[in-house]
């Protein structure tokens, strides 16, 4: 550094203090003194952060002086650099452009790395282990970051693109539905192609049929006989004869509500509900302000009364074609209400919309629920559920949000992996946690008393969600490699082509499923398990709960009715998610190169059986399930997909178990058939369509008294003869020299008869109610089979 002089009129304090220096004032325009010279600083590499954010000279003394003198830590790490807005902007920005570069190259990697094909040289070792492509989850977190990046990553990926693109449409040339390929519609037409094999020209596709929804339940006419069921709750009303109820008979009907519906749907706090209530009426009783709420409530609570035995045999409701849509008049006035609040909706308005989504999917309206799911969806977002509650709030308010949030999401979730169809709520938009469901919370929640331990009656919200994320992330990881699978030209059109890419999904399916589902059934809280019998004979409680071993329910006798009910929606929920996941690896064409897809298969209908049998127990036993429409489109989903499975493996280990428990199905329907009449439909359906696959496959069958065909029992397996093809299990059945008995196979047009009728009844499985009056009134679901005679 060199040195500089004094200039003329300046005067300067030196840089260190220590250093002393004589200058002399000068009038402008002197000469400098001679002989004073400024000396020369110390040099310094790197000043200590303090002084460098200052701006001031530092020393090599540590500390430095200036620290010294302030009593200050001296430091040069630099990790107080940072100490301006500008600065921090800047930095902000150097690390999101880093991170973004960071995941391009990890997406790069992630492509050279893939496989082109799964092709006959996969390796189970290598199949076994998840792909590098896809994150792991973590199944209990609080918050859906996690879940965010795979379905991201799915949405994203391109040959998500061909998943996407799988799928069925129904329905005639004008009015087409699509059901993609995790829906029991897709299951169903896979079943009708592994029929068509034995005939020579399939059904066009006109008899695949898809009854309209819309016609009875939009425009019923109030003196209508459909009506016959609301007409008949106001029949002891007091100055009237109109579709709506007395104060009195309102009341009766919403106390069912937190008898039937609050323990699971925990979106309503009962005071403030029972404060609105009381608000609504006028000082002569005799007249009610309109609510969308109460509205929805009471149709919700109609469908449920008329659908118990006590309303099935009573008189006033002899004459009703479905019972499954009474209370419709609620409903659509508080549709009609809920139109004045789009613009502005509320927390009742995204409360009375999921309302009319459980209305409508109990009423078999899947369609007009769907739609309903989207626009609840939406305005969840517009209300900001969707993100953290605001932190000025009441705790109770906060988690009430929570809990409206997440039993939204499930429900969606549900409704979209049951049909097959994209998602409405995307996981990467949400930040709210998961609601909590401590002792506290529970008390000023709700007037449910708590059931001891961890466990209260919030609890069941918590652990449904995580189910159902646990099954959503198992779903999304599942199908996006479904769909890499088949992305490149050379892979199959279809994953049942190929052994080894149908061996492959199964491995991945096994490894997700044992991930994330037993993980979450490792954490349920003991309280909310349903304890198992031992088959000793001793009474024993199992120690697994959640299991398919097909030992029946310890039910406590003095546990409360809501505890019980929540217990037994959780495993039913849990077995109807796992068959679901299962089904798509349900092959046709089953071979002794595909072990772990046989595994799957099995898996699939050891659920269906499970929830079978505990739905059969409940319904005998105790009052758990009665008039719940969700708990038989359950088993209707496990009927169907166990008739798929024996149609498909006769020869499989399950098979027998498999019979057995369609016929519990079968007497199951016939229980439901004493709650609402689409139980009776049902089993006849479900007779018919086991009767007629029994008949192809060669067994003996016998007509029951009550008039529904189905096989004699397990016994009848020894009609099939002895000789099994190799492999894990045969498709053919040794009842001569074919699967099918000669006669039959000659002749197309019996066949044609029966895939026919099986076409029509099973894609209108899920639209019952309308089934029958879409057909008019001297419509039989018997009518539409064809039995040959016993001499063809």
């Amino acid at each position: 550094m060199s040195t500089a002089s004094l200039s003329p009129g300046s005067s300067t304090a030196s840089g260190h203090k220590g250093v002393q220096q004589n200058v002399a004032r000068s009038s402008p325009g002197s000469a400098p003194i001679p002989g004073i010279i400024r000396p020369k600083r110390s040099q310094v590499s790197r000043a200590c952060d303090w002084c460098r954010v200052h701006r001031v000279k530092c020393d090599t003394s540590q500390p430095c002086h200036n620290c010294r003198s302030r009593g200050a830590q001296c430091s040069t790490s630099g990790a107080n650099e940072i100490r301006n807005l500008p600065h921090a902007f800047r930095e902000i920005e150097r690390l999101r452009n880093r991170v973004q570069e960071l995941e391009q190259e990890i997406e790069r990697r992630n492509r050279a790395d893939d496989h082109p094909q799964v092709g006959p040289g996969l390796q189970q070792q290598k199949a076994s282990t998840a792909s590098p492509t896809l994150p792991n989850l973590p199944l209990v977190a609080t918050t859906p970051s996690s879940l965010a990046s795979n379905e991201e990553f799915w949405r994203e990926n391109a040959c998500g693109q061909r998943a996407r693109g799988h799928g069925l449409y129904t329905g005639d040339d004008h009015v087409k539905q699509w059901f993609g390929p995790s829906s029991l519609f897709y299951f169903i037409s896979r079943m009708t192609s592994h029929l068509a094999q034995y005939i020579e020209h399939p059904p066009p596709e006109h008899t695949i049929h898809w009854s309209s929804t819309t016609q009875s339940f939009a425009s019923t006419a109030i003196g209508s006989p459909e009506a016959s069921v609301d007409q008949s709750m106001t029949e002891d009303a007091q100055g009237g004869t109109g579709p709506y109820l007395s104060g009195l008979q309102e009341e009766y009907f919403i106390s069912f509500f937190w008898q039937a519906y609050h323990c699971y749907l925990q979106i309503m706090d009962e005071g403030s509900f029972k404060e609105l209530y009381n608000s609504l009426w006028a000082d002569d009783c005799k007249t009610r302000k309109p609510s969308a709420l109460v509205d929805i409530v009471i149709a919700l609570c109609i469908q449920y009364d008329t659908a118990l035995p006590h309303r099935r045999g009573s008189s006033r409701c002899s004459d009703t074609k479905d019972t499954a849509i009474a209370g419709r008049f609620y409903y659509q006035r508080c549709q009609s209400l809920l139109m004045d609040e789009l613009e502005c909706p509320t927390i009742s308005t995204l409360q009375c919309h999921i309302f009319c989504v459980y209305y409508l999917c109990c009423a078999s309206f899947q369609n007009m629920a769907h739609s309903t799911l989207a626009l609840a969806v939406r305005t969840a977002h517009i209300l900001g559920l969707h993100l953290e509650p605001p932190a000025d709030l009441p705790r109770p308010e906060r988690e009430l949000r929570k809990r409206i949030w997440w039993t939204l999401y499930s429900l969606e979730s549900k409704t979209c992996i049951k049909l097959g169809r994209p998602w409405s709520a995307p996981i990467s938009d949400t930040t709210c946690s998961l609601p909590a469901d401590d002792h506290q919370l529970a008390i000023q929640s709700g007037s449910a008393v708590l059931a001891g331990g961890n466990v209260t009656w919030l609890t069941y919200t918590l652990q449904s969600t995580k189910l159902v994320l646990a099954v959503r992330n198992v779903y999304v990881l599942f199908w996006h490699e479904f769909a890499r699978a088949l992305s490149t030209p050379e892979a199959p059109s279809s994953i049942y082509e190929d052994p080894a890419v149908l061996e492959g999904l199964a491995i991945f399916l096994q490894s997700s499923i044992a991930t994330h589902l037993e993980t979450w059934v490792n954490q349920v809280p003991e309280a909310m398990r349903c304890k198992r019998k031992v088959d000793d004979g001793k009474g024993a409680a199992a120690v697994t709960a959640f299991s398919t071993s097909f030992s029946e329910l310890e039910i406590e006798a003095f546990a409360p009715l809501w505890l019980q009910r929540q217990r037994v929606f959780l495993e039913l929920l849990y077995h109807n998610l796992s068959l679901i996941l299962y089904r798509p690896l349900v092959s046709f064409s089953p071979s002794d190169t595909t072990p772990a897809a046989s595994a799957c298969s099995q898996a699939c209908v050891d659920h269906a059986i499970a929830l079978t049998r505990i739905t059969h127990q409940a319904l005998s036993e105790t009052d758990i399930l009665k008039g719940c429409h969700e708990a038989f489109q359950w088993q209707w989903n496990a009927a169907i997909t166990m008739i798929g499975f024996y149609l498909a493996a006769p020869m499989s280990p399950r098979a027998a178990p498999a019979r057995a428990a369609i016929d519990t199905a079968i007497e199951v329907f016939e229980i439901f058939g004493k709650h609402f009449a689409v139980g009776t439909r049902a089993a006849r359906v479900v007779g018919d369509l086991t009767a007629k696959t029994y008949f192809l496959l060669g067994i003996n069958t016998q007509h029951r008294t009550d008039g529904f065909s189905v096989g004699n029992g397990i016994g009848s397996m020894a009609g099939m003869g002895s000789g099994v093809a190799d492999g894990p299990w045969s498709g053919e059945v040794q009842n001569g020299d074919t699967m099918v008995t000669d006669g039959v196979c000659q002749d197309g047009s019996r066949l044609q008869d029966v895939l026919s009728g099986t076409m029509d009844v099973a894609f209108s499985v899920d639209s019952f109610n309308s089934f029958e009056l879409f057909h008019g009134n001297g419509f039989s679901f018997a009518d539409s089979w064809v039995f040959p005679g016993e001499g063809s």
